[in-house]
């Protein structure tokens, strides 16, 4: 109870300290701590940079209702801005209606997937000339030939009597064998419709955190990689996108599926399919596709599927070459300059504030200690902020301080030379967590990239009591289970400070030098 106490201690303190700073920045004239927000001006356009990619509505508030921002790259002809109510956690949608250029409700025909009625369009056939499922699978991916969509589940007809048990395709879904005598007699008996051409079909794995965006780097780096290999259509024809709603598809989402598809800077990303939405992350994996009929087949002509960790795949590009071209042409997505050494590594620390879980409870003093050491500057971002807004601060910063988050995904954006110093919340070390922005960063090949863990009960504030009764005493070593992780995903940490200095004294030195990041490596923390 002793430790019970201290935690809910640490958690008044919280509070109070938030509370004390907002005020301080509110009423501060000092510019010391700048606060980096999107603009929020009508058809907002950035220097050097084409109003397709930063374009910008205002925000605006009709009686209790809140239109959102829309910028960014979109599907060619369908643009939306999320519509929020206050009180409500459900969201809205309206589309940009292009020829009487504003905002309806009506979603338009660009947002409904195409599809045709058998026997598919003029001049179609089946590949190979049946219906059947075919599948040609490489460690990292399987492309499949006719795979079918009905009612919220995908399957593989396979023709003969031969039994072929259902695998997984991602951790979440699987494709389930459907067994038939005969393929063609199967087709024709029923109501069928065709998906023609390339489909990517990308399973979102943690979809209860769906705006992590550090776990897209996990699934859009390989893909990368594989479409510069292998025979598929780049851009592919259409995206399906399983187990998130199109307020999940952010800006920053969109930039990077887009540098992923290959898709030039005069074009517009390819259709995204996605499910019908609920309000709740669990029931949201079982929805139907939107716009697809429950009681018709759908047969997509071909589709490349990326393993994810849960069936052998990796999490990062599959070479350094890829990563680093990744990377450049991000910015080049931005009429930005790409990445290139600098003669000097900067002094300046952008270190990135949270304002939900995670939070350093002790932040004024871990900011006292950052000072010491550059000029500093805190970012706040949200789904809001434009990936133009937070490249040019990767671009002016040497060394990126952060906790473990999903803003962290900036990290492999950041120049070459520039250092990350990552603070990891106690008990995160399931399945490689801790080490999933590290593992982005080292692909680069030039971003030094060092962690302070806290290991100890009383460096750990559990925002839900039933968490540390539950969890709280277990050590590391035992906390393998997604119950146990997801509840330290719900925790603020206290920094232990002269540890953090000690590490910062240690390596700062080597980063301001240009050492390489072979010359300035050190152990990963263990837990």
């Amino acid at each position: 109870m002793g430790y019970h106490r201290t935690a809910l201690a640490w958690s008044q303190l919280t509070a109070l300290l938030l509370a004390e700073l907002a005020t301080l920045i509110a009423t501060s004239p000092s510019p010391a701590f700048p606060i980096r927000k999107p603009p929020l001006t009508s058809h907002y356009q950035d220097p050097g940079s084409s109003s397709r990619r930063v374009f910008s509505s205002e925000q605006e508030r009709v009686g209790n209702r809140t239109f959102h921002p829309s910028f960014g790259l979109f599907p060619k002809g369908c643009r939306w801005r999320t519509v929020t109510t206050d009180n409500s956690t459900h969201v809205d949608y309206q589309f940009w209606d292009f020829a009487a250029e504003t905002w309806s409700d009506e979603r338009p025909a660009a947002c409904v997937p195409t599809t045709y009625p058998a026997p598919g369009p003029a001049g179609w056939h089946w590949n190979n000339n049946t219906p059947r499922t075919e599948v040609s699978c490489q460690t990292s991916h399987c492309v499949y030939t006719n795979m079918y969509y009905n009612s919220g589940r995908w399957y593989a007809l396979v023709d003969g009597e031969l039994f072929i048990p259902s695998w997984r395709f991602s951790r979440n879904q699987e494709v389930v064998p459907f067994h038939v005598v005969n393929a063609t007699d199967f087709i024709e008996s029923v109501n069928w419709r065709l998906v023609p051409g390339d489909t990517i079909l990308f399973d979102f794995v943690f979809f209860i955190h769906p705006t992590a965006i550090g776990h897209w780097w996990e699934m859009l780096g390989p893909l990368y990689s594989i479409l510069k290999t292998i025979d598929f259509k780049r851009p592919c024809d259409q995206f399906v996108l399983l187990h998130l709603g199109r307020q999940h598809v952010l800006e920053w989402v969109r930039a990077m599926i887009a540098v992923t598809l290959g898709v030039g800077l005069e074009e517009e990303l390819p259709p995204i399919l996605l499910q019908d939405e609920t309000d709740n992350a669990w029931n949201q994996i079982t929805q139907q596709l939107s716009g697809f009929a429950r009681d018709t087949w759908y047969v997509f002509e071909r589709v490349l599927i990326v393993k994810d960790l849960a069936t052998g795949g990796g999490r990062t590009f599959l070479t350094f070459a890829d990563a680093r071209e990744f990377r450049e042409l991000i910015y080049r997505q931005y009429a930005l300059p790409p990445p290139v050494p600098r003669p000097n590594i900067p002094r300046v620390i952008t270190f990135q504030r949270k304002r939900a879980n995670r939070r350093i409870v002790n932040e004024d003093e871990f900011m006292d200690l950052l000072k010491q050491y550059g000029e500093l500057k805190v970012v706040e971002y949200n789904s809001s902020s434009s990936l133009y807004e937070q490249l040019l601060q990767m671009r002016e910063t040497g060394v990126f301080v952060s906790v473990h988050t999903s803003n962290l995904a900036n990290a492999p954006l950041l120049q070459p030379g520039s250092a990350v110093f990552e603070v990891i919340q106690r008990n995160w070390m399931w399945n490689g967590l801790d080490c999933s922005f590290r593992d982005q960063t080292h692909m680069m090949l030039d971003i030094h990239h060092y962690a302070w863990r806290a290991k100890l009960l009383n460096q750990t504030v559990y925002l839900n009591e039933r968490d540390f009764h539950k969890v709280g005493h277990w050590p590391a070593g035992q906390c393998g289970t997604e119950e146990c992780v997801e509840a330290h995903t719900n925790v603020d940490v206290i920094v232990n400070i002269q540890e953090f200095k000690a590490l910062l004294d240690d390596r700062l030195p080597y980063v301001w030098a240009g050492a390489t990041v072979q010359q300035a490596a050190i152990a990963w923390p263990d837990w």
